[in-house]
């Protein structure tokens, strides 16, 4: 088990291309995404890719806004807003997908912002694989993430796959042990 504190000090000695499973509990979640988009690239040139398929990237974005943290370096991918309610608001950074079905568009997404927005470092977020495993069989659920892990350590970007611990799979944490470096188990 790792605290959010360490959680901090963890990620900044990630190797470039390193893939982490992050398996949170659901009082740690908010917590986690504070330390992953606040103290984690403090004083780096990192532009981050946020994947969303749980909670709404408006959501996010009205909570790191309450936070007060600067949020110029962090680009999101949706895939939950159209489908539930549309696309009504238009935030800066926010790109939409139709459905946490179609994986295909988030790798093309991914890859689209990673070349609009260079920096030195890039740092790819999917957050969850419990709700992609919702919407996708766990065979195509593997390959999406295997070819999408391939092509983030090909860009040398650290990509942190966020569990979520309440919704424990033996098979998501099958599929997470064929493409992740480490595996982590976040508490509070």
């Amino acid at each position: 088990m790792v605290t959010v504190d360490e959680l901090k000090d963890k990620l900044k000695t990630m190797e470039p291309g390193s893939a982490i499973a992050l398996k949170v509990d659901v009082d740690a979640y908010f917590e986690m995404i504070t330390a992953i988009a606040e103290d984690y690239p403090k004083g780096r040139d990192m532009s981050m890719i946020y994947t969303t398929s749980t909670i709404p990237a408006e959501t996010i974005l009205n909570i790191l806004d309450a936070l007060d943290i600067n949020r110029e370096s962090i680009r999101f991918i949706d895939a939950v807003s159209y489908m539930t309610m549309g696309t009504t608001g238009r935030a800066k950074g926010v790109t939409f997908v139709e459905s946490p079905t179609m994986l295909e568009y988030i790798m093309l997404k991914v890859e689209f912002l990673l070349k609009k927005y260079p920096a030195e470092e890039n740092t790819v977020i999917i957050d969850s694989i419990n709700s992609l495993a919702i919407h996708n069989d766990n065979r195509i659920l593997a390959e999406f993430l295997h070819i999408l892990i391939s092509n983030l350590r090909a860009y040398d970007c650290y990509s942190l796959i966020i569990s979520v611990a309440e919704q424990e799979s033996e098979d998501i944490d099958n599929i997470l042990a064929m493409v992740c470096d480490d595996f982590m188990e976040i508490t509070s």
